[in-house]
């Protein structure tokens, strides 16, 4: 089975605009023009036709593309624990129809995967897995085409469920061969944005690794090939696999990843050239052995995630208010309708999903990377900061690269002079002379600010 280097997503991570309806045309582009072999349609709290996977195909199809043979449409599914199961059906079916129409076309299968987003319950893998089979078995029946078992592709977006992420391969092994599905290739996606949102940077990075090199063990113990994706934006805090200034360094750091996202900023807000170096940087890395994490890795996750959570937590009501002037780029739904949540304080608080959640502390001044100050100045009177930065090589450097979008005196005022003294403190621990760029500065400065967020996302290179 030929397994997808790069799949182009459909992220509003960007500050250019996309339609559904410039999305058939951009799955193209996604193959011609940036080498991804893979397109997600994506119906995650999106209003996305349910036409969209066979429109893709139809038009691959229309422009000889080797549909099924070098490129596939995958759709992203609801969760149905967290929408309505309609959606759930119609997404599989779409799904389904779409390989008609490439079965009928030229006899091939242009759909093999459906991704599952925000997997936290193996039950809800075991539903999903079963309902997409026994779909397909009846209208590939009915519409007599024989096309190989559809697999579910597992997407683990939190810091906990990262440690644990073998259980749920193992029980998608299981509910394949229950189902008399014999495979040798199993894919999952790990994903680090959300991970982030509710753990903060260092503990969803670790956890990232983490599961990279439990999965590769576990290949030895289940004689399967297991290949996985991981799924970054551009910004640190969702994992700047996707950021021409990082991707040399997260690229190794990350290193077990068999799949990369292209998200939307790497492809609309850098230059062309730029992009080419992401990805020659992303490909060249591809299915290297994941690294050891020596220590307990565990235990700082956990460390980590807690001190993120308290610091975060105190600044929710102006960051919930910022949102509401982040500019939606792409036909999602109101984060109050599907968001995210974070647990702290002995509360679940709702905030926006991650690229709204991460554009919003630029607005008020801070990279959400440095919302893990207090843990850096833990570690360091601890004596301990030194195995943080073995098990996380990049760290420094993705504090360095955010400290030119660190704004003192906006985030003084917009938030509170503590969390400069929290931040302020860390960088010096580190070694960084935080120095804004002038621009960004003057920009961010102004009030209101509202009109000028997309302005500061270009010049970022991405809005969250």
């Amino acid at each position: 089975m030929t397994i997808p280097k790069l799949i182009c997503t459909q992220h509003p991570d960007s500050t250019v605009k996309i339609t559904v309806q410039q999305e058939v045309d951009e799955a193209i582009q996604g193959y011609a023009m940036y080498g991804c072999e893979e397109v997600m349609s994506d119906y995650e709290g999106k209003l996305t036709p349910y036409a969209q996977p066979k429109d893709i195909v139809v038009r691959a199809l229309e422009l000889d593309l080797p549909v099924g043979d070098g490129f596939y449409v995958t759709p992203r599914i609801p969760n149905p624990s967290l929408e309505e199961f309609d959606r759930v059906d119609l997404s599989i079916e779409a799904g389904i129809i779409a390989n008609y129409y490439s079965f009928k076309s030229t006899g091939v299968q242009a759909v093999k995967w459906f991704i599952l987003p925000m997997v936290e319950d193996v039950d809800i893998v075991k539903l999903v897995q079963r309902l997409i089979l026994r779909k397909q078995s009846v209208l590939c029946e009915e519409l007599r085409i024989r096309v190989e078992p559809l697999q579910l592709i597992p997407l683990i977006e939190d810091t906990y469920r990262h440690i644990s992420a073998r259980e749920y391969i193992v029980t998608l092994l299981r509910i394949l061969r229950e189902l008399g599905v014999e495979t040798s290739v199993l894919r999952v996606f790990i994903g680090k944005s959300d991970a982030a949102v509710k753990s903060g940077h260092i503990a969803s990075s670790l956890s990232v690794a983490y599961a990279l090199r439990d999965l590769y063990k576990l290949i030895e113990d289940e004689g399967i090939v297991i290949k996985p994706i991981i799924g970054m934006g551009s910004p640190p805090f969702r994992g700047a696999l996707n950021n021409p200034e990082l991707v040399d360094h997260v690229s190794k750091a990350y290193s077990g990843y068999s799949t990369a996202t292209i998200q939307s900023a790497v492809r609309y807000d850098v230059p062309y050239s730029e992009y080419l170096e992401v990805r020659n940087s992303i490909i060249s890395n591809i299915d290297q052995e994941p690294r050891e994490l020596m220590g307990d890795a565990i235990e700082l996750i956990t460390q980590a995630s807690r001190m993120y959570r308290e610091l975060a937590s105190r600044y929710v009501n102006t960051i919930q208010k910022i949102s509401d002037a982040i500019p939606s780029t792409r036909e999602r739904v109101s984060w109050k309708i599907y968001g995210r949540f974070l647990p702290a304080l002995g509360e679940i608080i709702s905030v926006p999903r991650a690229i709204v959640y991460t554009s919003s502390w630029y607005v008020a001044g801070v990279p959400p990377v440095f919302l893990d100050a207090d843990y850096i100045s833990h570690l360091y009177k601890q004596d301990k900061l030194d195995d943080l930065l073995k098990m996380l090589p990049s760290l420094i450097e993705e504090w360095r690269y955010e400290s030119k979008y660190y704004v003192r005196e906006v985030a003084a005022k917009r938030l509170n002079d503590q969390v400069v003294k929290k931040v302020d403190e860390a960088l010096d621990i580190l070694g960084i002379d935080a120095t804004p760029l002038e621009t960004y500065e003057s920009l961010l400065k102004l009030n209101p600010v509202e009109p000028h967020i997309l302005a500061l996302g270009k010049i970022r290179g991405y809005l969250g």
